[in-house]
């Protein structure tokens, strides 16, 4: 039991997507295809998984939260997490739902902004270089 609104419940769900979304080895992972064709996929899952532990647990910590992350690294994408970034997810997911709770969600609203400008930039190169030649056009 959450003890939330259905609006902070998919808050909360956004800002663990993002967080996990912005998690740099998992998106090497993902963009390198380690968990099989299904890495894409899987990162959902995880983010599911995540998700999830709040519904079971009245009381989630960072442990618990980097425990699965690494786990299902491990598990799903054969890879070992050394350094601190699991740590740095767990911690972060905490703060979104502690924030959320309360029904702040800068968090989640700026880990959605660092996805998106993220996401443009390396969808679109062609967008970008037709910014670029008007920049260009401009300067003559």
């Amino acid at each position: 039991n959450l003890l939330i609104t259905s609006t902070q419940h998919a808050r909360f769900e956004l800002g663990v997507c993002m967080a996990i979304y912005n998690w740099e080895a998992l998106t090497v992972a993902v963009q390198s295809f380690w968990g099989g064709p299904n890495s894409e996929d899987k990162r959902d899952w995880m983010v599911g998984s995540i998700v999830e532990l709040y519904e079971q647990q009245l009381q989630v910590d960072s442990e618990d939260i980097e425990d699965r992350l690494l786990q299902i690294m491990e598990d799903e994408f054969e890879v070992a997490v050394e350094d601190d970034s699991a740590y740095d997810v767990a911690e972060k997911i905490v703060r979104i739902f502690g924030q959320c709770r309360e029904g702040d969600f800068s968090l989640v609203d700026s880990l959605y902004q660092k996805y998106q400008s993220k996401a443009n930039r390396s969808s679109a190169p062609v967008h970008v270089v037709e910014q670029e030649e008007v920049s260009g056009d401009e300067m003559e």
